[in-house]
């Protein structure tokens, strides 16, 4: 397996204990009677959810899709290397920004840093679906045929 999923699957494992121990922490401060808020919650089934799961599914569909060894030769017809590390970057980025700027927006009085903060990091998640999509789609396209008499 290329070092790029394999990345991605590895982070998804780390963000996998993360949401557990975090859940594990909540249930702590639950059972001894403090209380949990509710922006925390979001952003433990945020961190399960993009963390872990898309992660994972990112790691596979770059190992899994059909190649195009023509369009990508210098990578065996994965992908374009570049490209998969933009979007690592910006998913692995803008989660965990999220994940400090969310709370702080909300329990911290709303200041404007922290809102800038939350934004760049819905930025770079949107600019990490955009990336997949781009590469994804490269993968499954159908080629188009070629011109008459030209092979």
């Amino acid at each position: 397996m290329p070092i790029e999923p394999r990345a991605f699957i590895k982070t998804g494992i780390a963000y996998l204990f993360l949401t557990f121990l975090a859940g594990g922490i909540m249930t702590t401060m639950e059972a001894t009677g403090h209380v949990v808020p509710p922006v925390f919650e979001v952003e433990h089934g945020h961190m399960g959810f993009v963390g872990w799961l898309v992660n994972v599914v990112v790691g596979v569909a770059l190992w899994m899709f059909p190649l195009d060894q023509t369009r990508f030769a210098q990578t065996r017809g994965r992908y374009p290397t570049r490209t998969v590390w933009l979007c690592y970057a910006c998913l692995n980025i803008g989660l965990p920004l999220r994940l400090v700027a969310e709370p702080w927006y909300q329990l911290g009085g709303r200041h404007a840093l922290s809102a800038a903060l939350l934004v760049t990091s819905g930025a770079l998640q949107v600019a990490a679906v955009t990336f997949l999509a781009y590469i994804v789609w490269m993968r499954v396209r159908v080629p188009r045929a070629p011109a008459p008499g030209v092979r």
